[in-house]
């Protein structure tokens, strides 16, 4: 039972390290994909930028893609932890 935990919290401690991961990576292909040389914004309307400010922007959207996976991964997570920790003290109160 207790490597079973181990598997599922490493699981889901890898998935959330990939999610991370995944934010820079996916600016960084949407930036490749699409920058022409302009950023656009909500009040300032449009202006020419370099390659890297487009690309924190398109990083700051994909964060905002990616918050909600990662809140249920660590939630994911922290909750088999407390489950293992439950677990371990009722068996160490059973002996």
């Amino acid at each position: 039972m207790h490597r079973a935990f181990r598997i599922i919290k490493l699981i889901f401690l890898a998935i959330g390290l990939l999610l991370c991961l995944l934010i820079p990576v996916a600016g960084l292909a949407s930036t490749a994909a699409s920058w022409n040389g302009t950023c656009y914004g909500f009040t300032d309307g449009q202006w020419p930028c370099s390659w890297w400010e487009f690309a924190r922007g398109e990083m700051f959207w994909a964060l905002m893609l990616f918050i909600p996976f990662l809140f249920i991964a660590s939630l994911a997570w922290i909750g088999m932890a407390v489950a293992q920790f439950i677990l371990v003290q009722v068996e160490k109160r059973k002996k």
